[in-house]
Order: structure tokens, then sequence, then C-alpha cells
């Protein structure tokens, strides 16, 4: 698990939260947000993970081409679908330009690599794209422990 501890004080009450990381790499590498690293070579789609946090829910979805590369990713959280697809990214179904600012989410250029932010869940989910698709992924979420409902591939 890669994970950290931190204090958060939340109206006045001291809360534990956990950063929670769970990334793809390379032609199929996952590591899960608990437990050991895993291969999965297919071009089938998958679910990476998928969490309820304070009755908000997220799911985010990927498929590998024959490649090895990931050509597509599916991020939904509070029924909000965004994909990111052939280099481009589609929220709603609509192509969109970046730095993208909606209501319930930021989506930006981050150095080398894009990054969408949630204002709903302490969320984030960074990528990295290359011809021909995307060749390292990570989702971090910042969680109150006791209070959250996380699976993963």
């Amino acid at each position: 698990m890669n994970c950290f501890y931190q204090r958060m004080s939340v109206g006045g009450t001291m809360r534990l939260f956990s950063a929670y990381t769970c990334r793809t790499f390379g032609s199929g590498v996952v590591q899960p947000f608990q437990g050991s690293g895993f291969y999965v070579h297919s071009n089938c789609p998958f679910t990476l993970t998928r969490f309820t946090h304070n009755r908000v829910e997220c799911d985010v979805s990927i498929r590998r081409g024959n490649s090895g590369l990931v050509v597509q990713v599916e991020i939904i959280i509070n029924k909000v679908r965004t994909v990111l697809q052939n280099g481009s990214i589609l929220v709603e179904d609509k192509s969109v330009s970046l730095p993208y600012d909606h209501t319930y989410q930021h989506i930006f250029q981050y150095g080398i690599y894009t990054k969408l932010r949630s204002s709903l869940l302490p969320l984030s989910v960074t990528w990295h794209s290359v011809a021909g698709g995307i060749d390292t992924l990570w989702v971090r979420a910042l969680i109150d422990t006791r209070k959250a409902d996380i699976h993963t591939l």
C-alpha cells in the first residue's frame, strides 16, 4: 500500500486520512491501492479502481491497445463522465481544451503530465500521453479511512 497518514481538522475534530495511490504503467503493470503489483496484458476494458466517499461515487476504467499502452480511460465522478482517448479529452461526450474548469472538476497541464482534480472528492488522476496512448496513469485519493469503501482490480 502506498499510503501515508495525515491528521486534518474537519469541523474542529481531528480525523485520520490516508493518501492512497493506484497506478498503471508500461505495457500492463498495475500497482493497486493495497497489495502487491501485478501484470495484466489484455486489450479488454477493466476497472482500475472504484470507490465511494461521502456518498460520491468514483469509477476509473482503462483499456489497453495491442501495444500495451492505455488507449482509453473512463473516469466517472458523481455521474460526470470524462473519457481520455486518441489524445482527446471528452467531458459528457464533448471535446474540451486545457485548462478545463468545471464546477466538479479541473483538468490542466501539470509539467509533462495532465491532471484531473475533482472538486467533489479529495482525488486526482494524473497521466502521461505519448504517441499511441498513455504510458503512465495514477489515481491519488486522500480518504477518511473510517468512511471509505474502496475497491481496486
